[in-house]
């Protein structure tokens, strides 16, 4: 399927035909596409994948998805009644509503053919000395790379998926459920993403704000404005037509720019392709910030750069050893070298745009219900990150290199420095990471993928999958 294609036609589809089997050389490659998204800066993969498919796992699952669902959204009809749901007919608001606070919408697990529980470390995922954050949150965001993957190549095969957070987001059923698949207490259950055929078509979804609604140019509070509105900026379009699976396979990471502008209607298009992501509950709790200024890049590249003077996250020889696991032993101390030379890359002053991701957990919301603003999660930083997947996948779509830096923000000090520099509500909204764009000139070199049985389990955690790719 085309790349486009794929990323405007997914839904989340919820209602599922039960009696439809997905082939197995299908699933092979929905599975299969996590493995190709981006690794941390530590050069591994945060999470794992536990595959359901016995009967009374998926209805445990489901049942806890109805309880939570009932409690949340019963307590609150104003939050999660017609005001919530105001871009539906009227007619639809009301049974809609009705159907949320019963807790059945959640259900949907149940029917699916293929039920997977996503899991997220919570800080003992990398044997090198230190990671490179503590903050389990952000690092959520890697996790939303690969759940993007998932459910666009699902996408492209007819197949439909949904996310559902319901069953975890109770401490005492996330336990019940920990407990049933032998999840370890270092890594945390996400969510129950369901895989089938639907009944039937999803005609509505969540609503897409303008770009101007969601973004800001050099500075927040300056809202972007299409070019396509200004008169002295006109650019022809001409979109590429690209194969999903092999944008996916081959994401266009690169550790140097040619000179050269990036056209305002691709940036356009890459930050439009990020809200067609997925937006739990429709609060859209992201924002993007353009910067082209070469004082705010420089600024940007220096935060990275002094990086390579912190000894907690880089320059303990050991640290960096550990970071080289995937290249031959000959080959270690040169790779540990050039990275005490370069550091996490200097490609940042060298982009022609940068993209900076924001993710909120308090005040982004309209309706008055404060529990799910209050209540830091990671389930919004996996949609977050399955927005910028989006990004990455349309900027290689496109023709552009890309790279994606989340160093700067990664600790408190350079965070807060970032958030001052450019005026945002650091209260409200965080940075999740920054998105590099320009004419491509070195390649970025290939990480090594690690196998399907060392990153997804069958039924139960450490019991390795039989799938083969």
């Amino acid at each position: 399927m085309d790349t486009f294609d794929a990323i405007y036609r997914r839904r989340a589809i919820r209602d599922f035909n039960p009696e439809e089997k997905i082939p197995e050389k299908d699933m092979e490659l929905i599975l299969d596409s996590a493995r190709h998204a981006l690794q941390t800066p530590d050069g591994v993969l945060p999470w794992r994948l536990i595959i359901v498919n016995d009967k009374e796992s998926k209805e445990l699952v489901s049942a806890c998805a109805k309880e939570v669902a009932q409690t949340m959204f019963g307590a609150s009809f104003e939050t999660f009644g017609p005001g919530h749901l105001w871009y539906l007919p009227r007619d639809v608001q009301i049974r809609v509503a009705e159907y949320t606070a019963t807790g059945e919408l959640w259900q949907y697990p149940r029917d699916a053919d293929v039920v997977i529980v996503p899991v997220l470390s919570t800080g003992g995922w990398t044997d090198s000395v230190v990671p490179f954050t503590d903050d389990v949150e952000l690092v959520a965001q890697y996790l939303g790379f690969a759940s993007q993957n998932m459910w666009l190549v699902a996408t492209s095969l007819g197949i439909g998926g949904g996310f559902n957070a319901m069953p975890f987001m109770d401490i005492r059923r996330r336990e019940l459920e920990q407990e049933l698949f032998g999840i370890p207490d270092s890594w945390q259950a996400i969510g129950a993403f369901a895989f089938g055929y639907a009944k039937a078509p999803r005609y509505y979804g969540p609503t897409r704000p303008p770009l101007e609604g969601c973004t800001h140019l050099e500075y927040w509070g300056n809202p972007y404005i299409r070019k396509a509105f200004s008169n002295e900026c006109y650019e022809e379009i001409t979109l590429p037509s690209t194969d999903l699976l092999d944008c996916i396979k081959n994401l266009n990471v690169v550790n140097s720019f040619k000179p050269g502008a990036v056209a305002w209607w691709k940036i356009e298009k890459i930050i439009d392709a990020a809200m067609w992501g997925p937006v739990p509950e429709n609060f859209k709790q992201w924002r993007f910030l353009i910067i082209r200024d070469s004082e705010s890049k420089a600024l940007i590249q220096k935060m990275i750069d002094e990086k390579k003077c912190c000894p907690w996250s880089f320059n303990y020889p050991e640290l960096q050893i550990s970071r080289a696991y995937d290249a031959p032993e000959s080959e270690k101390l040169e790779k540990v070298e050039e990275k005490f030379t370069k550091g996490y890359g200097d490609w940042i002053k060298g982009a022609d745009t940068l993209i900076i991701v924001f993710s909120s957990f308090t005040n982004w919301r309209d309706q008055p219900y404060p529990a799910l603003g209050a209540n830091p999660n990671p389930n919004r930083n996996v949609s977050v990150g399955c927005c910028t997947q989006n990004m990455m996948i349309a900027a290689t779509a496109l023709g552009l290199g890309f790279n994606y830096d989340v160093t700067a923000v990664a600790d408190r000090r350079t965070r807060q420095m970032l958030i001052e520099h450019f005026g945002v509500p650091g209260v409200s909204w965080l940075p999740q990471g920054i998105l590099a764009l320009g004419q491509p000139e070195e390649k970025a070199e290939a990480k090594k993928i690690p196998p399907l049985k060392n990153l997804i389990y069958d039924e139960v955690w450490g019991n390795p999958t039989s799938k083969k790719l």
